[in-house]
């Protein structure tokens, strides 16, 4: 979603952010090359200053840099990038991006305003083994199942629980569609008591659960999974640290999915195939981990992470000759505000019904154009 932290002022610019799809969208309707193009940046600047002229897209970007700061938030694993010209900063946990060029990055994400709510209330343990995530195919769901099958074959009488947001169109190609026809036929009737997934309608989405109910869910287990070789920020894993559960992943998972995981308070496996070994030992040892919930929320919870935030901005208006008067807006639901997950009626290009229940990223011209008038920019062209 675009969001606006700070409007001008007679004296200083406002910024605002892109998410990275929105970025793509920016660059594939301004005819530049790709992120990670080999073609260099002076050639790509060129480019773009010849077809100012002649591209609606192009020349609202430019008249946005005129008044604003762009920035752009990154919830995806990426490679090589190159930074388009017109664009001021990067929001990027430390482990989501490589960054071909120099530029000015923020090492903060979505994930770094990990709400309050997500706190350890030292609630009595009911699961063993917490997963919660989408179901499309990065997130591995059918080696995860392998291995729940597994603990179960061993003799482990574990309560295991699976929170998936559903997506409105959940294709074979992009998800794991059979997920609840093989939760049947690999599990008992027996076993299934011991095994719950909990499925948004696909209508709702990840809207479907609050944060509060996803505390409790934490907080009522022992240990959090997620089964992905590749991750952008990974909030759910700070969601469940913060809640004080300690943490299994890929021993080679990419992007920010291990940014603060180290061996106090984590495992990690080599291999889907032995995973299982990996959940056991960590279930087993639970109470032994030390998930310090102080040193986390002092790294990602939305508080500090504001400060941060407003130091680091206050360093690119000083870079840019301005100074920053430590004022900004919409800072509430950042967690959400920022990989476009959050919406209401204030969003004035995507405010319709329709956008309740899925992402609010700019994806076509009229949705630039109605956030270009938000902006309230004049176009004299």
């Amino acid at each position: 979603m675009a969001h606006i932290f700070k409007h001008p002022t007679p004296t200083e610019k406002g910024i605002v952010t892109f998410t990275h799809k929105e970025l793509q969208f920016l660059i594939s309707k301004m005819g530049l090359p790709k992120l990670n193009a080999a073609k260099s940046m002076p050639a790509a600047k060129r480019l773009y200053k010849k077809l100012t002229r002649s591209n609606t897209a192009i020349r609202q970007i430019e008249k946005i840099r005129e008044s604003y700061f762009i920035g752009v938030h990154w919830g995806f694993y990426f490679e090589n990038i190159r930074t388009p010209y017109w664009v001021d900063f990067h929001l990027a946990s430390p482990g989501t991006c490589q960054f071909i060029d120099e530029q000015f990055i923020i090492p903060l994400s979505s994930a770094s305003f990990t709400p309050v709510v997500m706190k350890n209330n030292h609630l009595p343990k009911y699961w063993d083994i917490i997963c919660v995530a989408k179901n499309d195919h990065k997130k591995k769901y059918p080696e995860l199942m392998e291995q729940i099958r597994k603990i179960f074959d061993n003799g482990y009488e574990y309560n295991a629980l699976f929170v998936i947001a559903s997506n409105k169109n959940e294709t074979e190609k992009g998800y794991y569609s059979s997920i609840l026809d093989d939760y049947f036929s690999m599990f008992s009737a027996q076993e299934r008591e011991r095994f719950t997934i909990i499925k948004t309608d696909p209508n709702l989405g990840f809207q479907g659960f609050s944060y509060t109910f996803l505390s409790h869910l934490y907080n009522q287990s022992k240990v959090f999974t997620i089964f992905s070789q590749k991750e952008g920020v990974c909030k759910v894993i700070k969601e469940a640290q913060l809640c004080g559960l300690p943490v299994v992943v890929k021993n080679d998972m990419q992007g920010g999915g291990r940014d603060y995981l180290n061996e106090s308070n984590s495992l990690t496996f080599e291999s889907y195939d032995t995973a299982y070994k990996t959940l056991i030992e960590a279930v087993e040892n639970y109470q032994n981990f030390n998930v310090d919930h102080d040193e986390i929320e002092g790294t990602i919870g939305e508080k500090s992470s504001l400060k941060k935030l407003k130091a680091h901005l206050s360093e690119l208006y000083e870079r840019n000759g301005q100074k920053f008067d430590g004022e900004l807006i919409n800072t509430d639901n950042l967690n959400r505000r920022l990989p476009a997950h959050y919406f209401d009626e204030s969003i004035s290009w995507a405010n319709s019904p329709e956008f309740r229940f899925k992402t609010t990223d700019i994806v076509n011209t009229q949705m630039l154009s109605d956030f270009y008038n938000e902006l309230k920019i004049q176009d004299s062209e």
